[in-house]
């Protein structure tokens, strides 16, 4: 438990200071410790089934709006992830949009919740971490996934919602969906570069509300720059 606690006490400290000397120290420590990399990895595996539920349930206060969904709704929920449709938006007409995934406005409010709200969200602590190609920022493809899976699991939810099913069916049916989802962006990426590109910009700049966020480790950084520390504190009030 001590040893779990320093790793915590770590983890915060990277998160706040990005701190390369910690990182440093931490890449030494596996490499030489088998027991210190397990707890590492028992940690970031309860983290992210942690995030994941968090995912989910913010999906899950969107999906039936966003598609129509009811109680006892196993057919609709059928049809939608058939094929992955559930990305695709849907035209005037009623049409299915097959040149725009990803364009449905779940989306990026799901990203917004997750990655952009609030003054210690990821996106203003780690600014630096998203992608940028043709000057243009845009969502990492495993932060989509993340999302796409959890949309795809809160629809699952309400379609098995009368249904028990255990805890260990619903971590593969995540696996395996964020599995496909991958592939598929990827598969993307690799057709039709530019076009991945741009669907990956529009969805940053929906998900941020169009905010050029700077990280709030940078903002010290160019802060503490500014100051002549010779002169420090010899100012009068």
């Amino acid at each position: 438990m001590h040893e779990a606690g320093i790793l915590e006490d770590c983890t915060r400290r990277l998160q706040e200071d990005n701190d390369e000397a910690l990182f440093k120290f931490i890449r030494r420590r596996i490499r030489k410790d088998v027991d210190y990399a397990k707890d590492i990895i028992a940690i970031a595996d309860e983290r992210l089934h942690l995030d994941r539920g968090t995912y989910k349930h913010s999906a899950k206060n969107l999906v039936r709006t966003e598609y129509g969904l009811d109680e006892n709704n196993l057919q609709a929920f059928l049809g939608l992830t058939d094929q992955l449709g559930y990305i695709f938006p849907v035209k005037p007409n009623n049409a299915i949009d097959y040149d725009n995934p990803f364009m449905r406005p779940i989306f990026p409010q799901v990203l917004y919740e997750n990655f952009f709200k609030g003054p210690q969200s990821f996106a203003l602590c780690y600014a630096a971490s998203f992608p940028v190609a043709h000057g243009r920022k845009e969502i990492p493809i495993g932060m989509l996934c993340l999302v796409t899976t959890a949309i795809y699991m809160a629809l699952h939810d309400i379609a098995y919602e009368n249904d028990r099913l255990s805890i260990q069916r619903k971590a593969a049916s995540w696996d395996a969906e964020y599995a496909d989802v991958m592939r598929f962006l990827v598969a993307l990426k690799n057709r039709s570069p530019y076009g991945f590109s741009t669907m990956m910009a529009k969805l940053y700049e929906q998900a941020s509300h169009g905010q050029q966020l700077q990280s709030r480790v940078n903002r010290v950084r160019d802060a503490l720059a500014k100051i002549n520390f010779d002169k420090l504190g010899t100012g009068s009030l």
